[in-house]
């Protein structure tokens, strides 16, 4: 999981190193931004996302191979 503001330092970072196209964009694999950081915000994202039905949507299980 990431905050805004971590994509944001990493973005910028990216535009200097050159990395993303100049950090034009983010990607990661299974990657999910939230908005605040901590483990009582995330807690309650994983927690909505369960009351949702949308938590198998948004993180996949990985094979154990």
């Amino acid at each position: 999981m990431f905050t805004l503001a971590e994509v944001a330092r990493v973005m910028e970072r990216w535009s200097h190193t050159g990395e993303a196209l100049d950090g034009r964009y983010f990607w990661c694999s299974d990657g999910l931004i939230v908005r605040d950081p901590g483990i009582d915000n995330i807690t309650q994202v994983l927690a909505g996302l369960l009351d949702d039905g949308d938590f198998t949507d948004v993180l996949q299980r990985l094979d154990d191979e």
